[in-house]
């Protein structure tokens, strides 16, 4: 009977004996140590989990201040900013009022003045039409182009702008006015300078032509005359007859060919032409891309020189 075991169970009603089999008890033994290693398992299972639930608990804390202490951070920095915000709105609108007040008086000034402009013109450009005096005005209708370049206006054949040539009959950019007259007629300089260039141009189709170069960037051309009357770097003063209406280079009959320049830039002559010392402003409003403010002020500069120099002789 080796290959069994018997168990032997006593009690008040006598004694009572069990016989299993050897694999039984085999068996009994390694579920016993079964249940022994799940408990252990389990045991080291839940102390782990345990861990990582306490770190993950750390890590949540340790976010949820670092996210509180930004959180501080950020709405310091707003308060901060909206504080700046105020102070800057504050500044703005002050400045805003002292535009609004110095805007009105410069108002006032003009209409004292008779100048007019509009609310698009640069205020810099309004104050120094301001401060010029009558003087000044008068030499920048002087020194910068204006006026018509033809002593008889017998009206215009062609304006400023795209037009079909009547001679090639091909579409082009007309860059300057075409004045009716006759062979013969006086050209007149729009503005004092000096001739750039006196002669025939070919190559222009102008034929007779003269250029003036006058201050600060300005030029005039004059196309198509009979005659001229003025040599390359001649000084001549505005009104000053340069030429003759003719119809030499490419032209259909006698005119005036007249452009306006500034600083390579042809310009639209028309303003010029309709330019005088009761329209003074309008050039401002209608010719864009030129810097009247500054040249309104190198005239303010001549003109300051030449009176400092008169008191200097008055004192001496």
């Amino acid at each position: 009977m080796k290959d069994r075991f018997t168990i032997t169970i006593s009690d008040v009603h006598g004694s009572r004996n069990f016989s299993f089999n050897q694999l039984v008890r085999k068996f009994a033994l390694f579920f016993i140590l079964f249940i022994v290693l799940v408990i252990v398992s389990g045991g080291t299972v839940i102390w782990w989990l345990n861990q990582e639930t306490v770190n993950i608990e750390n890590q949540r804390m340790e976010a949820q201040l670092s996210f509180k202490g930004e959180l501080e951070k950020n709405q310091a920095n707003y308060l901060l900013l909206n504080d700046a915000k105020q102070k800057l709105q504050s500044e703005l609108d002050n400045k805003s009022k002292q535009i609004q007040f110095l805007d009105q008086t410069l108002q006032g000034l003009e209409d004292l003045i008779g100048v007019s402009s509009k609310a698009e013109t640069p205020v810099r450009d309004r104050v120094k039409l301001v401060q010029l005096s009558t003087l000044e005005k008068r030499i920048m209708l002087l020194d910068f182009p204006n006026g018509r370049p033809v002593k008889n206006f017998k009206g215009l054949s062609s304006g400023f702008g795209w037009r079909i040539h009547p001679v090639t009959g091909k579409k082009e950019f007309h860059r300057g006015l075409d004045y009716r007259g006759k062979i013969g007629d006086p050209v007149l300089a729009t503005a004092n300078g000096t001739i750039e260039y006196a002669g025939y141009h070919k190559r222009s189709g102008y034929g007779n032509l003269v250029i003036i170069s006058h201050r600060n960037g300005f030029k005039t051309l004059y196309g198509h005359m009979s005659k001229l009357r003025v040599k390359t770097g001649q000084v001549i003063k505005k009104g000053d007859r340069i030429g003759d209406i003719g119809s030499t280079g490419l032209s259909s009959g006698p005119h005036l060919h007249y452009e306006v320049s500034y600083v390579q830039r042809k310009l639209n002559p028309v303003p010029f032409v309709d330019w005088n010392i009761n329209k003074y402003d309008e050039i401002i409003k209608r010719v864009k891309g030129v810097p009247w403010g500054s040249l309104s002020q190198a005239v303010q500069n001549r003109v300051q020189m030449v009176e400092k120099q008169l008191l200097l002789r008055d004192v001496k």
